[in-house]
């Protein structure tokens, strides 16, 4: 099976996933088990990718753990803040409200537009403990150091826990 198929396997998994619909059995049979991690969705539909500005546009959960999240989201820079030391982060919030207990892994993006992959660790700064249920993901693009220039809220509802 070659890779372009089994991304394809994949994407169709995750969607029947999500979605609950039923895959057919021969597709069923190939694709990989996923991790139930919820969804990971523009909070406003309905916005067109701009290739001329700054714009987030996807947001794709790659991998989930109880305590980690990888995520690829597809976006735009072309603010004019130069090439080097450009930067993507996320920040997790739960009814509106950023939580503390978030660090993430930076993504190094560049002018133009590409796929970012931000990992999200869950841990930091003594968590409450047990269970945790977080509805909102806010990716940010920042030049390396402090300010932050743009940003964008998905829909990202997951269950943390130590």
């Amino acid at each position: 099976m070659t890779r372009s198929w089994r991304r394809r396997i994949l994407a169709l998994a995750v969607v029947a996933a999500v979605t609950g619909a039923t895959l057919p059995e021969g597709i069923r049979a190939a694709a990989p088990s996923t991790p139930a991690v919820g969804e990971c969705r523009p909070q406003s539909s309905g916005q067109r990718p701009n290739p001329t500005a700054d714009d987030i546009v996807d947001c794709t959960v790659e991998q989930a753990t109880p305590t980690r999240l990888r995520v690829r989201v597809a976006y735009t820079y072309a603010s004019p803040f130069g090439s080097q030391n450009i930067w993507m982060g996320a920040d997790v919030l739960a009814g509106g409200t950023r939580l503390k207990w978030f660090g993430f892994r930076p993504a190094a993006i560049t002018k133009s537009s590409g796929i970012a992959t931000i990992e999200v660790l869950y841990g930091q700064n003594n968590p409450p403990p047990g269970r945790l249920e977080t509805d909102q993901v806010e990716f940010f693009m920042y030049v390396g150091g402090g300010q932050i220039f743009y940003r964008r809220l998905f829909t990202l509802r997951h269950t943390w826990h130590l």
